[in-house]
């Protein structure tokens, strides 16, 4: 039986191309932001200790998003037509990037438990979980 890595953007209904760009603006958040909630948050989502829409939902992300998107959009409402223009075509060209990553195959390998070569070579698989002693 195989395993898959744990996809944190599962429940969410995305696209492999949508899945694709949040997952490098995630990458991007864990290594270039100057919040450390945000990094953090993005670090736990790309682990997969915390899936996307919990990060979302997180009382650390929501201040700083709420402040950050207030920012953004008076910075982008002050931008010429050019500079809009040259943002809209960056935002494309990332969006081009994430679909090209996303028809990629996945670089992580799939794991699977080591079959035994012959019966002589099974062992009993020892329990995770163990009670304790009294």
């Amino acid at each position: 039986m195989s395993t898959r890595p744990f996809d944190p953007m599962a429940d969410l209904s995305l696209s492999p191309v949508h899945k694709a760009a949040a997952r490098r603006q995630l990458d991007l958040l864990a290594e270039q932001t100057r919040h450390p909630e945000l990094r953090d948050l993005a670090r736990d989502v790309l682990s997969g200790r915390l899936s996307l829409r919990g990060a979302l939902v997180d009382p650390r992300a929501t201040a700083v998003l709420d402040q950050q998107v207030g920012q953004f959009t008076a910075w982008y409402h002050e931008l010429s037509a050019g500079e809009q223009a040259e943002h809209e075509r960056q935002a494309e060209q990332f969006a081009e990037d994430a679909r090209q990553e996303a028809a990629a195959p996945d670089p992580r390998p799939l794991r699977s438990r080591p079959r035994p070569d012959s019966e002589g070579d099974w062992e009993e698989p020892r329990p995770i979980l163990r009670k304790r002693r009294r």
